[in-house]
C-alpha cells in the first residue's frame, strides 16, 4: 500500500511537467514531433516496472540499469524545460498584443535546447572521463609526531552496477595508489543497491596494493538493498567493512558507521551509532569518523572529533568548484568540501562514480588525499 501511495504521488507530481514540456515542444517544434513522442515515451517506460526494480533478478538489473537513466535524464529535461517555458511566458506577456506566443518563444526555445544538449554532452564526458585529485591537509591540535603527514586517501559513491566498466575502477583505485596513502577509505554507497555487484566492486580493488587498509562504511544504497547480503560478502574480502565499530591504524582510530537509512526502513542491528564505534578507542589514539551522510557531523562536533569524512552528496552532480558552489548547497549545509566548527573538521567527498545518470556538470569524479599536520 505504501508503495503505491508513493508511486501516484510521484506520478501525480511529475505528470504536469511531462505536459507542458510535451505541448510546448510540438507546439514550437513541430517538425520534431516525433522525436518528441519517441523522447516522451522512452523517458516514461520505467514506469510500468517501477514496483519490481529493487527485486533480485537478472531481468530488474536490466530494466534498472537501461531504462531509469532515461527515465532521470528526461524528468530533468521536462524540469528544466517547463521553468524554462514559463520564464518565457512571463517575458511574452508585455508584448502578448503585438506577437503570438509561438513567434515569441520558438528562437529562445530552439537556442536553449542546444544549450542543453551541449552540457548534457560535457556533464557526460565529465561523468566518465576525468578524476579530480583533491588535496587537503588538515591541521589537528595534539597530533602525535608518528601521524604527521599521514595520508588518507578518501573516496566514496561508486554505485558500480550493471554498466560500471571493469577499466574505469581499476583506474580509479590505481589512481588512489598513486597517492601513495597510508589507508584508503570508502565512504559508502560502493555499489548500486544490489549486492549482485559487489564481486566487480572488489575486482577493481586489485590495482591497490595489497598491503594498503582498504577501509569501508555502509551507505544508503546498500541499505535500500540486501545490507545482510553485502556484509556477508565483504567480511574476510579486500575490503574491511566497519559497521558501528573501529580499526586502529598506528594512533589513528577510525570509527566506522553505519548509515542513516536503517533508522528510516528500521533495518534492526544496523542504525547509526558513534558511540558504540568510538567504544573500544585507546585513550591516546586521535578519533577519525568514516560515515556515509553529512548529518553525522553534528554528534562528531559534540563529541569534538577532530575529523569527519563523509560523502553522500555528490555536489548535486552539478556546480562549481572553485566558488564551492552545487546543487546539494539548495538543499544541504555541508555540501561539498571542507568546513571547520568549533574544534571539528568535516570534509565532504563530492564522489567518484555517479548515480544513475552518468552526467557531472563541473562536479568531475573526486579522489580526496586528506594529509594530516600538526596545528
Amino acid at each position: 500500500m505504501r508503495l503505491l501511495i508513493f508511486f501516484a504521488i510521484v506520478i501525480a507530481a511529475l505528470l504536469p511537467f511531462n505536459i507542458l514540456t510535451y505541448r510546448q515542444l510540438v507546439r514550437l517544434h513541430p517538425r520534431r514531433r516525433r522525436f518528441v513522442i519517441a523522447g516522451a515515451i522512452l523517458g516514461n517506460l520505467i514506469w510500468p516496472f517501477f514496483p519490481w526494480l529493487r527485486d533480485p533478478t537478472e531481468f530488474s538489473r536490466i530494466v534498472r540499469a537501461m531504462l531509469l537513466p532515461i527515465a532521470c535524464g528526461w524528468l530533468s529535461f521536462t524540469l528544466l524545460y517547463s521553468i524554462a517555458i514559463v520564464l518565457l511566458f512571463i517575458a511574452w506577456l508585455p508584448f502578448m498584443r503585438r506577437v503570438t506566443f509561438e513567434h515569441f518563444a520558438r528562437r529562445p526555445s530552439r537556442v536553449y535546447l542546444w544549450i542543453l544538449i551541449i552540457g548534457f554532452v560535457i556533464g557526460f564526458y565529465q561523468a566518465l572521463v576525468p578524476l579530480r585529485v583533491e588535496r587537503v591537509p588538515i591541521a589537528i591540535e595534539n597530533l602525535p609526531p608518528s601521524l604527521e603527514g599521514k595520508r588518507l586517501v578518501v573516496m566514496a559513491d561508486l554505485h558500480v552496477g550493471l554498466f560500471t566498466r571493469p577499466s574505469r575502477l581499476e583506474k580509479i583505485f590505481a589512481t588512489a595508489a598513486a597517492q601513495k596513502p597510508d589507508v584508503v577509505l570508502l565512504a559508502g554507497d560502493l555499489i548500486d543497491d544490489d549486492p549482485h555487484h559487489v564481486p566487480k566492486l572488489l575486482d577493481g580493488t586489485r590495482a591497490l596494493p595489497p598491503s594498503t587498509p582498504l577501509l569501508a562504511v555502509l551507505g544508503n544504497h546498500e541499505i535500500y538493498g540486501n545490507p545482510t547480503n553485502v556484509i556477508t560478502r565483504l567480511r574476510g574480502s579486500r575490503i574491511r567493512l566497519l559497521v558501528n565499530e573501529g580499526v586502529a591504524l598506528d594512533k589513528l582510530w577510525i570509527a566506522g558507521v553505519s548509515d542513516y537509512a536503517a533508522q528510516q526502513l528500521d533495518r534492526r542491528g544496523l542504525a547509526p551509532d558513534l558511540g558504540k564505534a568510538l567504544a573500544a578507542k585507546p585513550a591516546d589514539a586521535i578519533p577519525i569518523v568514516l560515515a556515509h551522510q553529512p548529518r553525522v557531523f553534528a554528534e562528531s562536533r559534540k563529541r569534538a572529533i577532530p575529523l569527519t569524512l563523509v560523502a553522500h552528496t555528490h555536489g548535486g552532480q552539478c556546480g562549481f568548484r572553485p566558488l564551492h558552489i552545487s546543487l546539494a548547497g539548495l538543499f544541504l549545509p555541508y555540501h561539498m568540501g571542507l568546513y571547520r566548527r568549533d574544534a571539528s573538521w568535516l570534509y565532504v567527498n563530492t564522489g567518484t562514480g555517479y548515480w544513475v545518470l552518468p552526467f557531472r556538470l563541473g562536479m568531475t569524479p573526486e579522489i580526496t588525499v586528506i594529509e594530516l599536520r600538526k596545528e
